[in-house]
This record gives structure tokens, C-alpha cells and sequence, in this order.
């Protein structure tokens, strides 16, 4: 994740990628430490000046934005098998997204250790930072920009992996591998620590001199309701009977998030545009992600990857590609291979006049013909068990003329005309990568966490009453008139689940929601019933028998956390895998 604006990237380019090597070379070999390199740049004389430590921050947001993690591996694979969104292929190689994973899966190890390169650099940079070189304030700026991503790290990794190692110094040699997990609970106080220091010190997004796209005050401030949030719901590492999965008094925790968020909304400088003012406001949204523009009033903090290949920097967005609506056959195309499906419960969850359904389903293809190499595109949006039926919210392209398209039905357009939207010179037309931006944290999150955080999430007492107003300033802006359901505990509780689901769906949040709602088993069953209930659903099928795997492997006892990676157990011989791997 580099920024444009941070730094001219004409000017410092070739200064970057050999810094990334250097810090990532110190992350993997340490032998490195007990030579004097011919260059300057080594860890413990580099973070002198602001430049250099300018440029290390972007060698430690660079690794978020690998394949590994929101390249596609991690936001999009491991995120699969909900009611969001599961996989269409039937093959073994995306196994990752039908719990059907191992301990040596490229997923969960990739997972592993690009979180744990950023605690790495992380760790080097605090602890080589010249305090001296700086006004104190400056010092606590840098400081705090770094200590935001090992506390989303660790956040990160506890939520998939349960307990990890603890690592808050460098590693240095080969011993400094061996180390036990830290119960869930410490490591979750650690990036608590983390994003308390980084609300406090870092930039407003509203502050002249914030860069874009950085980590930024009300960002912290959002996150840390996340992590309270988790700390109030469902612990599936702690015992083996449900009810004891909690943390003591878990309602502590909701109203730590409450608060956090309404540090963000009575700040009253983050909002989202409302349906009166933009009709197309989600869309327009979105479209900010799909061409490299900030949209920062909504938009927390993002991960930006700006197909900086063109620019010589090795990272690897595929969002619109892989999870994207298919598009392939000749080059110089907005290629898209959808290998992720909407799931049936995303097309039947949204009102026919909710302006987020037709952004959210693509609900068209484009489909070649080797023989006679032309493209046809069909409408598809009622057809929820088409086996192309693509992912829109981060869509390369759509049909120039959507209401002829529909009106041609099943028989299609022969080479019709489209409009790429992720429009970006280099990542147009590129047959792989995109410099789509994705979402970490937008303000309408707030907006529904602070409603479940009032409410006390799925076990509390409170109503909704208190709740309903946050839940419907989400609401109109999809075009949905003010709520009118059941105030009562349990049935608002459902409609924030619903709700979160329309809202956010495929931005990397529904399991993880699910899990701390002790929910992803319930969904998984609700989600096949649905599919083999559908009046579309064929029992011979491939496709439709893909869509079932996941609920099919799912073994609650196993998959509401990622395995060890089998090379860091052994390695680690403190980390010993959990039974059932």
C-alpha cells in the first residue's frame, strides 16, 4: 500500500523497491545484521530523517497490499463460505474457500507471514526511530502511523489464528522464532495499546498535512470499537461448551465501542451522502475505490494499491479480477474471471428498491466465442445460480446501455459496447492486476457498529430504540424509508445482521462477524437450504454442487479458526497445532 501523494513516485520509485527488499531481507535472513552492508540503508541508522522514515512506512504498508493478504488470498479466498459469497470452481485449487483447507495451505501460511513481516518492520521501526531527530510531537506522528498497523495486525491475527506468538521486538536470530502463543485476551489488549497511542497521535483526515490514504486519528478510533466489539462476542478457542466463550462481563466491551463511535460521529466530520442529495450515492462511493480517488468523509481508512506494478512496486491487487464479472478472451479487455459468486442469500436479502442491490450483483457477463471470436453479453441478475453470477461492488466494467441489454433477455448483445470504470491508465485494460482500492473501514461500519454496540450486540438486553437512528441514516441512503420493524432486542439484533450483510457485504467482514456472533455454522446451513431449495437448484449440477461444499466441510469443532501453518510449527516448537489439524 503506497501512496502517490506521500511521496513522487517518478522521483523515488527505484529508492522504494530497493528499501522494501532491504527491510523484507531483514524480516527473512538476519545474517544480514552481522555484516556492514556497502549501503546506508541498514535497520539500526536508517529511521534518521523523516524521508527515511516516510519511506519505511511505506515498505510496511506495501506488505498489506501483497497477494497474501488484500491482494485477493486473504480478503477474498479465506473470506469465502458464508452467506456473502462462495467460490464456483470446482477444482482443488480453491479449497481455501470450501473449509477444505490444511495446515499447508499457500493461504493460511501467506496469511501468517505478511501479518508477521508488518510486525517485523513494525518492530524494527520503533525501535530505531531517532526520538532526537524529531520534535516530540513529529516523533509521535511517525510512531503512531506504524503501531496503527501492528495493532490491526495482531487484531487481525487473533481473530483467524486464536492465540499467537507476541512479538513487540525485532527478531534477530533464529531463537527468537521459539515462542508461545499469548492467550487471545493479551494480544487483544496489545493492539488495544496500539490504537489508543495511534488516536492519539496521529493526523485528523480532515488536517492539512495528512497524506491520503495513511492511518488517520477517526480511523483508530473506528477500529478500536472493531476490537471491542470482538471482545464482547464469541471466543471459540476458550472452551468446548458455548456459553463459557466469552470474556468476564462482556457488556464492558460494547460500551467501550459505543463510545469509540460516538467519538467519531459527534466529531461530525466523517458522514456518508445521503440518498436525497446523490441518488447514486452508494455507487459514487465506490467509484472512488475503482479509480484511485480518496473519498475521505466516508472512507476510514482503505488499503491503496494503485497497480503500482507500472511504477516498479511489487503488489498485487486483483480485486475486480478474480472476484470481479467475467470478462476474458482477447487481450486489452477489463478481464474479470469471477471465480467468486454472490451468494443466493445476498440476491433475496435486499428490497427490490434498495439502490445497493444492483451496485452489490453485476447480474451480466460477457461471454467469448473462440470459433467465432465474438463477445456476447446477457443479463443474468434473476438468475441467482448462474455459475458466472459475478460480484459488482468492485467491478471493472459494465454495459454502456443497461436497459437495452435487459430487454434482450437470455438471447444477449452481440459485441456490445462497455464502459471500464476502473478507468486507471496501466490498470484499465490489465489482464490481471487492478488498481482498485479496497475498504478496511467506512463510516456507515460506524454507523451500524454503534448500533449493535448499544444494543449489546446478540446477547444484550437493551431494545433498539436508542439504536434506530444510526441503523437509518445506513438506510436512506440506500433509498429505504426509516425502519418500522420490531424495537424489540432479538428482532433488531436480526436486522443489524441483515442489514450489515446489504451494507458491506464482500469487504472482508462477514465471517469474522459471523464467527463473533457464534453464527457462521447457522448461516452455512440456512445458505444450502436455500440454494437446494431454489427453483433453479439442479442436484447434477457441478456449479450448484460447488456452491454446497462449503456448508458441506464445515466443522465447527475445526473452522472457526485457521490452522497453525505447518512450517511455523515447526520452526516454532513452542506453537503446537490445535486438535483437528
Amino acid at each position: 500500500m503506497i501512496f502517490y501523494n506521500l511521496i513522487t513516485m517518478k522521483k523515488y520509485k527505484i529508492y522504494l523497491s530497493a528499501l522494501i527488499i532491504v527491510l523484507v531481507t531483514l524480516v527473512s535472513c538476519n545474517k544480514f545484521l552481522e555484516v556492514n552492508p556497502k549501503s546506508n540503508w541498514k535497520d539500526d541508522t536508517f529511521y534518521s530523517t523523516k524521508e527515511e522514515a516516510t519511506l519505511a512506512l511505506s515498505g510496511i504498508y506495501s506488505q498489506l497490499a501483497k497477494e497474501e493478504l488484500y491482494g485477493y488470498k486473504f480478503n477474498v479466498t479465506l473470506e469465502a463460505g458464508t452467506d456473502e459469497t462462495y467460490t464456483n470452481d470446482p477444482s482443488p485449487n480453491w479449497n481455501a474457500a470450501k473449509y477444505a483447507l490444511t495446515s499447508s495451505s499457500d493461504e493460511v501460511k501467506g496469511v501468517w507471514l505478511k501479518f508477521y513481516s508488518c510486525i517485523q518492520l513494525v518492530n524494527q521501526f520503533e525501535k530505531n526511530l531517532k526520538p532526537d531527530m524529531f520534535s516530540t510531537e513529529e516523533y509521535n506522528r511517525l510512531l503512531a502511523k506504524a503501531l496503527f498497523i501492528r495493532g490491526f495486525s495482531y487484531f487481525t491475527l487473533a481473530n483467524w489464528f486464536g492465540p499467537v506468538p507476541l512479538r513487540l521486538t525485532p527478531s534477530t536470530s533464529q531463537k527468537d522464532n521459539i515462542l508461545a502463543p499469548s492467550p487471545v485476551f493479551e494480544v487483544y489488549k496489545q493492539a488495544e495499546k496500539d490504537y489508543l497511542f495511534a488516536a492519539e497521535h496521529l493526523d485528523h483526515a480532515k488536517a492539512s498535512t495528512y497524506n491520503p490514504g495513511e492511518p488517520n486519528k477517526m480511523a483508530a478510533h473506528g477500529l478500536l470499537a472493531r476490537l471491542y466489539l470482538k471482545m464482547g462476542g464469541y471466543q471459540p478457542y476458550l472452551a468446548d461448551n458455548d456459553a463459557n466463550c466469552y470474556f468476564e462481563n462482556p457488556q464492558q466491551y460494547f460500551d467501550k465501542a459505543k463510545e469509540q463511535c460516538e467519538i467519531i460521529i459527534n466529531d461530525g466530520w466523517h458522514t456518508i451522502v445521503p440518498y436525497s442529495t446523490d441518488k447514486d450515492s452508494y455507487r459514487n462511493h465506490f467509484l472512488n475505490y475503482l479509480k484511485d480517488k480518496y473519498d475521505l468523509k466516508e472512507s476510514l481508512f482503505e488499503i491503496s494499491f494503485g497497480n503500482l506494478y507500472a511504477s516498479g512496486i511489487n503488489v498485487s491487487g486483483r480485486l475486480g479480477n478474480i472476484n470481479g464479472v467475467e470478462f476474458v478472451g482477447t487481450a486489452n479487455i477489463p478481464r474479470g474471471f469471477a471465480n467468486f459468486n454472490v451468494a443466493l442469500p445476498v440476491y433475496e436479502i435486499y428490497a427490490a428498491e434498495d439502490v445497493r442491490r444492483n451496485w452489490s450483483i453485476a447480474g451480466y457477463r460477457n461471454k467469448y466465442n473462440s470459433t467465432t471470436q465474438l463477445f456476447t453479453m446477457t443479463y443474468i441478475f434473476d438468475n441467482p445460480l448462474h455459475f458466472e453470477y459475478g460480484i459488482g461492488k468492485f467491478r471493472r466494467w459494465e454495459p454502456t446501455n443497461i436497459t437495452e441489454l435487459k430487454s434482450k433477455g437470455t438471447t444477449g448483445m452481440v459485441n456490445a459496447i462497455y464502459t471500464i470504470l476502473n478507468s486507471t491508465t496501466g490498470s484499465d485494460v490489465d489482464p490481471n492486476f487492478t488498481s482498485i482500492n479496497f475498504p478496511i473501514l467506512r463510516y456507515s461500519d460506524v454507523l451500524l457498529m454503534h448500533a449493535e454496540a448499544i444494543i449489546g450486540g446478540r446477547y444484550g438486553t437493551a431494545d433498539g430504540t436508542a439504536a434506530v437512528a444510526s441503523l437509518n441514516k445506513v438506510r436512506e441512503r440506500a433509498g429505504l424509508t426509516p425502519y418500522s420493524g420490531s424495537l424489540a432486542h432479538n428482532d433488531f439484533f436480526k436486522e443489524l445482521v441483515d442489514e450489515r450483510l446489504r451494507e458491506l457485504c464482500f469487504e472482508g467482514l462477514r465471517k469474522q462477524d459471523l464467527i463473533r456472533w457464534n453464527m457462521l455454522e447457522e448461516k452455512l446451513i440456512e445458505t444450502n437450504a436455500a440454494i437446494t431449495g431454489h427453483s433453479s437448484f439442479i442436484s447434477t449440477d457441478q456449479y450448484h454442487q460447488t456452491y454446497l461444499e462449503p456448508g458441506k466441510n464445515f466443522d465447527k469443532s475445526k473452522h472457526l479458526l485457521l490452522p497453525y501453518p505447518l512450517q511455523e510449527t515447526l520452526i516454532n516448537t513452542s506453537l503446537k497445532q490445535r486438535l483437528g489439524w
